[in-house]
């Protein structure tokens, strides 16, 4: 293509014959028509979001949940490991704490959890301290590989299990509501 051509190279590509049939005329706002109307159907019939004023259905508590985990963990007691057991065992508690209060300690070391956790409300003083204790002896198995026995790693999941009853037993609740 020459420069000097540039114009006359550009010309319109002529319509095919069935464009200028009227049917066709007709039939494209008809069919837009229709198109649109589903759209709007669609659009109107989707679920919305509750009103500001209106109260949210409590979401159901994860207590039930984690601690049937607790189980299957206890129930493979002839094949625990040590570390892999103490990992476990700290994800199910740490998996817990965030479903049920909100906590992002999933993604913190314990002691900035801990650190965290002393500032807030939710959690009284007591159950800090199960908390430290648990999740101290978690670490030690698997950050020092400390010494573990059965009935140590059988108290580990004891505390785990006596933490989420106790949680499940009160009444303070996470950022979603919970029970009244």
């Amino acid at each position: 293509m020459k420069p000097e051509r540039l114009i006359e190279d550009l010309t319109l590509v002529p319509l095919p014959a069935w464009w200028e049939n009227p049917w066709v005329l007709l039939a494209i706002p008809v069919l837009s028509g229709i198109a649109a109307y589903l759209v709007r159907r669609w659009w109107l019939g989707r679920p919305t979001a509750p009103a500001p004023g209106s109260p949210t259905p409590a979401a159901p508590l994860p207590d039930e949940a984690f601690l049937a985990r607790l189980a299957e963990l206890r129930a493979r007691r002839a094949a625990w490991v040590p570390h892999p057991f103490a990992v476990e065992a700290s994800d199910i508690l740490r998996g817990y704490l965030e479903a049920r209060f909100g906590f992002a300690v999933r993604f913190q070391t314990s002691r900035e959890f801990l650190g965290a956790a002393a500032t807030d409300t939710r959690l009284s003083g007591d159950r800090q301290a199960a908390l430290a204790g648990f999740l101290g002896a978690c670490d030690g198995i698997k950050f020092a590989r400390a010494e573990a026995t059965e009935p140590s790693m059988l108290a580990l999941l004891d505390a785990a299990e006596g933490f989420i009853r106790q949680c499940a037993g009160s009444q303070t609740h996470g950022p979603g509501g919970g029970r009244p």
